[in-house]
């Protein structure tokens, strides 16, 4: 993304403003060159993270989405499920329908 100062990640990562910047599809009919930010939560490490990141208490909600991971995972759960696929590469991603090209590729 070419970065301008009016942009603005709000809620960490999760919403990029102006809302204009999520649209990929062109008014006109057709697709925008579009791309994703990967948010890798749920990693190897992830346990000992959610455990920090309570004791940090700097997550909205009084940490109650981490309280939840953390409590959910001394279980051991595996989050890997029939939908789960490794990471490869933007054409993977492409091919999955998670990003575009856009029309003009």
């Amino acid at each position: 993304m070419r970065w301008e100062k009016s942009y603005v990640y709000a809620s960490s990562t999760h919403m990029l403003l102006p809302r204009s910047l999520n649209l990929v599809y062109d008014e006109e009919g057709g697709e925008k060159a579009s791309g994703c930010l990967l948010h890798a939560k749920f990693l190897s490490t992830f346990v000992e993270k959610s455990a920090e990141e309570l004791d940090r208490g700097q997550h909205y909600a009084n940490s109650q989405e981490y309280r939840a991971y953390h409590s959910g995972l001394q279980d051991e759960v595996d989050l890997w499920c029939d939908y789960s696929r490794e990471l490869q590469d933007w054409r993977q991603l492409e091919d999955l329908g998670l990003i575009s090209k856009g029309n003009w590729a």
